[in-house]
């Protein structure tokens, strides 16, 4: 339905445009007087705009990026974004994998995930972020009192309402330390997200 009264307000503005008159069963004279617009003219080139908005806003967008391989722990990594260099998947194009970045394509809801693993006697805090602000943290800690694990894995889901023009990404937070972030045959370290 949305297609074909997309071409019926593309038709109708091309004939207000061209200066002749529409007339129909049952519809009322639709003109352009004296080179100026009539108010219907105006109402239908709002209504045109109002259609192209909601298109762009029911787009899909979707992706998902892990990394090609381990990503090793330090000081030095304090707030680091984590670059996911592998992508599968990246309807409308909204990840960067050169930075990192989800760039928000339209306004709407839109649901993350950050999954993390830390290798033998290794931690690291991940946070996801909004335009600079933490929305939600993840802890994966191999490095735990007592016998320490071989492994440790930390999902979120994280439900963001966006404008278009938000950043999001996922980096190394507060502390991490050990020896590597693991993304391999064993566990895959990776973060994706979907308009809702």
């Amino acid at each position: 339905m949305m297609p074909l009264l997309h071409v019926v307000t593309s038709i109708l503005i091309s004939v207000l445009l061209s200066g002749r008159h529409v007339s129909g069963h049952g519809c009322r004279y639709v003109y352009v007087c004296d080179g100026g617009l009539t108010s219907d003219h105006t109402e239908i080139i709002e209504l045109k705009k109002e259609i192209e908005a909601l298109k762009e806003k029911s787009k899909p967008v979707a992706f998902y990026a892990y990394r090609s391989g381990n990503l090793g722990t330090g000081s030095n990594l304090r707030h680091r974004i984590v670059v996911y260099d592998r992508v599968d998947l990246n309807i409308g194009n909204a990840y960067n994998k050169h930075n990192g970045k989800f760039t928000a394509p339209s306004d709407g809801l839109y649901l993350f995930h950050v999954s993390t693993g830390v290798y033998f006697k290794s931690y690291a805090v991940m946070q996801l972020v909004l335009n600079g602000v933490v929305k939600d943290i993840g802890f994966p800690d191999s490095a735990t009192t007592g016998q320490a694990l071989l492994r440790s894995h930390s999902t979120t889901a994280t439900p963001l309402l966006l404008r278009r023009g938000d950043v999001v990404y996922a980096r190394i937070g507060v502390i991490n330390g050990g020896n590597y972030i693991e993304s391999n045959q064993y566990i895959r370290t990776s973060f994706s997200g979907t308009k809702l």
